[in-house]
């Protein structure tokens, strides 16, 4: 039975793929206008180009300064993270699962994921929520914005739990969901996502979200991550790092609408690489299985940060993709092989880069084919057959298939 964390990410994914077709019917219309422009222009500066040739033949360019060598500050290291018993490095293969803040706090749901940690032969991360897609944000911050919209559910001790999992040799993952929030835009609504009308912007789950044309609207989930990872997390994963995809699309205004989405997204995951990894930490980001094979409208080109971010996780979970993709006519049904398509598009398009790229894997079941140990394990052998530096298992109840670690260990 899926969970509705499970289908919201099931319904972006499909709203992503039919807005990416309708973009590109527009787009090449447009394509076609633009051409029949370019020739008449072309036409009309020719005189021009000629003259201004002429001009600047004989003329030197006057060299360029070098530009100045960038000041990398040494690695900060905070009382926190002395009290979690520091960081642990990062796994060479990463095998790991899901949880959210409040699986964190109910022992029937923790303890069962915890005892799965063996380092050497198995589990070996862990991710854990930090801010989830409701905007509520786990535990206390010194960070204003989330103390005056009330986000701050106190749910779990961060450094508790994060001493505790590395006492057990887990690297772990803390996940900050970025723009999706029903907290800070309407406790500040300069930062929010707004209709036309000047309202708040919802979408159909009526959730508000930070603008992410706005940088000032960065700043928060910045800071957030700045803070955690002052607290020891050895890892921070950016989600949700995107336009959005359902909701009246059609009704938002954005606060700088003629900003490039896939420019505002690479801005921001560039900057809060350079900003996090002087304080110790990995910086990441959850990307749409199909981010990779095309453009989807929605912010996220991983070509263009294959050399700032250490990890991408794709989404290439099998039942979010439609018959007929990757030429698979039940890509649910066929659990391995449409991981491996979904993968050989994500390595082409990273291919130069110092990139890791490790795919959230399907341990839930959403369509017909129920998943349980053989379908998981066939995703992970393909995972895994694509050179992968790893993988996470995500179920939004967190409760994980007995038995999926087992075998995992001697992997790249």
């Amino acid at each position: 039975m899926s969970d509705f964390r499970d289908q919201q990410r099931f319904d972006a994914h499909q709203e992503a793929l039919r807005n990416s077709r309708r973009a590109k019917q527009r787009a090449a219309a447009r394509q076609t206008q633009r051409r029949r422009r370019m020739v008449l222009v072309a036409l009309l500066l020719l005189p021009v180009a000629v003259a201004a040739f002429a001009f600047t033949w004989s003329r030197e360019e006057a060299p360029r300064p070098a530009p100045a060598a960038e000041t990398v500050p040494a690695p900060e290291t905070s009382q926190a993270v002395a009290a979690t018993g520091g960081r642990v490095p990062m796994p060479d293969h990463v095998r790991g699962v899901h949880v959210t803040s409040y699986a964190v706090a109910t022992p029937s749901l923790w303890e069962p994921i915890v005892n799965l940690a063996d380092p050497g032969v198995g589990m070996n991360a862990i991710q854990i929520d930090i801010k989830d897609e409701r905007g509520e944000v786990a535990f206390e911050t010194p960070i204003p914005l989330a103390r005056d919209s009330g986000a701050h559910m106190n749910v779990y001790d961060p450094v508790k739990t994060l001493r505790e999992a590395h006492q057990r040799g887990l690297y772990v993952i803390g996940r900050i969901v970025t723009f999706q929030d029903g907290y800070v835009p309407r406790a500040n609504p300069k930062l929010a996502i707004k209709q036309r009308n000047g309202k708040l912007w919802e979408n159909d789950l009526g959730i508000t979200w930070l603008d992410p044309s706005n940088e000032a609207a960065w700043e928060y989930p910045l800071q957030l991550a700045a803070y955690a990872a002052e607290l020891g997390f050895d890892e921070i994963m950016f989600d949700y790092v995107r336009y959005p995809t359902d909701g009246e699309i059609d009704k938002i205004r954005f606060s700088d609408p003629g900003r490039a989405k896939d420019e505002a997204i690479t801005a921001f995951l560039k900057r809060a690489s350079r900003e996090l990894k002087p304080r110790g930490v990995r910086v990441s980001a959850a990307f749409f299985g199909l981010a990779a094979s095309e453009d989807l409208g929605i912010g996220q080109k991983p070509g263009k940060l294959r050399n700032a971010l250490d990890a991408f996780y794709p989404m290439v979970y099998p039942s979010h993709f439609g018959p007929g993709q990757f030429n698979i006519d039940d890509p649910d049904g066929t659990p391995g092989p449409t991981v491996a398509a979904a993968m050989a598009d994500w390595r082409r398009r990273t291919n130069g880069g110092t990139v890791e790229l490790r795919p959230w894997l399907q341990d839930f079941t959403m369509g017909q084919q129920e998943y349980g140990l053989k379908e998981v394990k066939q995703q992970i052998a393909a995972a895994d057959a694509t050179g992968a530096g790893g993988w996470l298992l995500w179920n939004a109840q967190c409760i994980y298939t007995p038995g999926v670690f087992e075998g995992t260990a001697g992997q790249p």
